[in-house]
């Protein structure tokens, strides 16, 4: 417990007048500057509060950047419309088979790797463009194709943002190309094999004939023989073998023409030709912005230059494997080639047994008499030839169909427009505002928090105590929600606690100060609470202060110090001293409280509370060193930190003995509660 102090040094008279002001003033060299505050330089428990304090505010800040978002969204984003169709494959038909004699004709199929990537070709984007009149670039963004697993089905979407008559438009004129597309590629390769077949056909007639009038002129020179029943078992089993010959051969040169144009579409695809073709375009692209002697067009020409080269030079290389990363039909093309070429060393070995089987055949023929061995000779070739024009004319037939009616290698299932989905933008529309909403109040909060981090007011107890490095003594509550009795009870309760915490005189009286950094931050308020709380307990107060009030004993302050005797303290009725407004307390009325005081202390257990003004001023900071202790009243959001500490700090200086700080309207951390 700090010391009593001893006033004795002031009740001499004349000691106290005879010093002047400055000298009684700590000097400014000596004075050491007030520390700053440890910690953070706020109440973390403020911005809690600030937020909550301003929560309609945040929300507020929230609905405006929501509803600005949600428009901006709404003028932004439309609505998606969204067509759907499927191309399934379809098998060649079983009524196109013209003989029953070998396999029927069958147009090479075209994987689903492959169908993809030449329904992604540039061609077919510019033919499906020509024909909706778009532009090739929003044809192929809103396209997408998605082969489904382990079926025969390709799923075709097509996503714009103008109408649901578009989207089915430009899809059922993407499906309807690559159906048409498909059909000239099978219509192309049975053309070709058609053409060749003819050709064989035509050979074989030839041949046919040629061995017919060879047996008719045989018959006129050597008469009809008849050959006994081995020759006819030689004769049909050399005629069967002769019929698969040829049907192997006719198999071998077939798959020679698959393979000369699968060569022929892989030199189409090849990579180098592709960047070829790109750099050729770009080259024309640059001629219809620059002129010819730009360094770019320049540069340019001499990239195809080296691509031309390149591309001269691989004409004389045989084919290599497209490597990783390349062209995918390149790719599908080369794995076809390298099926087919096993094809037909498959078929060329099958070829080599049956010429072994036929000389076999035609060895035991040998021993026949030289006629029947002639005859059985002849009509062998006879017998072969007529079943390889027969099988030749009906592969020749079913080629021609193909060729005039393909049906392609898929079917496709227009889009309806009544089937076009819609995707309307309210989603997204209230994506964004919702988002746009909680950005809002994050950045409302932020800016609370900032504003409330750069504050350097007193608004809580946490920041009281940080700026005065005082103890906190007791907390004002809302008078305006606490009726007469409360107010009462309240008083009554705060009166003990601090009592027990103020330091007394030699005989027992309490002499408090109260001031505070400005006016209207409620000492007067204090004072009269406190002092009609001492008043309860039968204690004699005496209350200095410039604020009257409602009721009560009041008597100038001036009057009371000129004759001390003519204040009339009374056991539980306190005395209220008033001091005017321009009162100031030099060294004369500083005198006149000290002998004052040595009269009114007579009466047992006074208590004298006095509402300091004018802190700042010279002769007030001379008064307070007189008091027993101070206390230092704060209403919250009133006074400044730098402002609060640099008056303590003179004070201190000063001699001021400080007993703690005591808080006003302190806010609540739920406003509503």
């Amino acid at each position: 417990m700090n010391e009593v102090p001893d006033n004795s040094r002031a009740s001499k008279p004349g000691e106290a007048e005879s010093a002047p002001v400055e000298e009684r003033l700590p000097a400014a060299e000596g004075a050491t500057k007030p520390a700053k505050p440890a910690g953070l330089p706020f109440d973390p428990l403020r911005l809690v509060t600030a937020l909550l304090r301003r929560w309609l505010l945040i929300l507020i800040s929230g609905a405006v950047l929501g509803v600005l978002g949600g428009l901006g969204a709404y003028s932004k984003f439309s609505a998606d419309y969204k067509a759907g169709a499927q191309l399934m494959r379809q098998e060649p038909s079983s009524t196109f088979r013209a003989s029953e004699l070998g396999e029927p004709f069958k147009p090479r199929q075209l994987s689903v790797t492959t169908l993809v990537g030449f329904m992604k070709s540039p061609a077919v984007m510019q033919r499906v463009a020509e024909q909706v009149q778009l532009p090739a670039r929003m044809v192929s963004g809103g396209l997408t194709i998605t082969p489904e697993r382990n079926t025969d089905l390709i799923n075709l979407t097509y996503t714009t943002k103008r109408s649901r008559q578009t989207a089915a438009r430009v899809l059922n004129a993407f499906g309807n190309e690559v159906v048409r597309m498909t059909r000239e590629m099978q219509s192309q390769e049975a053309s070709e094999i058609n053409r060749l077949l003819k050709r064989q056909v035509a050979k074989a007639d030839d041949d046919l004939r040629t061995i017919n009038n060879e047996l008719l002129e045989f018959s006129k020179q050597a008469g009809i023989i008849n050959a006994d029943k081995e020759i006819d078992a030689y004769l049909r089993s050399l005629g069967d073998v002769d019929m698969k010959f040829e049907t192997m051969r006719i198999d071998y040169e077939t798959a020679d023409l698959k393979i000369a144009a699968l060569e022929k579409e892989l030199a189409l695809n090849n990579p180098m030709a592709e960047r070829l073709t790109m750099a050729r375009e770009k080259l024309a692209q640059m001629l219809q912005q620059f002129t010819p002697a730009n360094p770019l067009v320049e540069e340019q020409k001499g990239v195809v230059a080296e691509l031309e080269a390149k591309m001269k030079e691989s004409e004389d290389k045989p084919m290599a494997a497209p490597r990783q990363g390349e062209s995918g039909l390149a790719t599908t093309f080369y794995t076809e080639l390298m099926s087919l070429k096993t094809q037909k060393q498959v078929i060329s070995a099958q070829l080599e047994k049956l010429k072994t089987v036929r000389s076999g055949l035609e060895d035991k023929l040998k021993g026949l008499p030289e006629k029947g061995m002639q005859l059985a000779r002849m009509k062998a070739r006879q017998q072969a030839l007529e079943s390889a024009q027969a099988l030749l004319t009906s592969r020749q037939r079913e080629a021609q169909v193909y060729e005039e009616n393909p049906l392609g290698y898929y079917r496709f299932f227009d889009a309806k427009v009544d089937d076009v989905e819609m995707s309307g933008r309210g989603k997204k529309v209230i994506m964004v505002t919702v988002a746009a909403g909680f950005f809002g109040v994050f950045l409302a909060m932020f800016g609370v928090c900032l504003v409330e981090s750069f504050d350097d007011r007193i608004v809580t107890k946490s920041d009281l105590k940080r700026v005065t490095k005082l103890p906190l003594l007791a907390t004002l509550p809302d008078l305006d929600e606490l009726d007469s009795v409360a107010q009462a009870n309240w008083s009554f309760r705060t009166w003990l606690a601090l009592k027990a915490k103020f330091l007394e005189g030699p005989r027992g009286e309490i002499v408090c100060g109260w001031l505070s950094a400005h006016r209207s931050e409620g000492c007067s308020t204090w004072v009269d609470l406190l002092a009609r709380a001492a008043a309860q307990r039968s204690e004699n107060v005496l209350v200095v202060t410039n604020h009257a009030p409602v009721n009560g004993a009041v008597q100038p302050l001036e009057g009371a110090l000129a004759d001390p005797a003519s204040v009339g303290i009374k056991r539980g009725t306190p005395r209220w001293l008033l001091t005017p407004p321009d009162w100031h307390w030099d060294a004369e009325r500083r005198r006149q409280w000290r002998t004052a005081m040595e009269k009114w202390t007579q009466a047992e257990g006074l208590v004298v509370l006095v509402a300091l003004t004018k802190v700042d001023q010279p002769e007030t900071l001379l008064f307070e060193g007189d008091l027993t202790q101070l206390v230092w009243v704060a209403r919250s959001g009133y006074s400044r930190s730098k402002e609060t500490a640099e008056r303590l700090f003179n004070m201190q200086n000063a001699g001021c003995r400080f007993a703690g700080t005591v808080l006003n309207s302190e806010p609540k951390i739920l406003p509503w509660a």
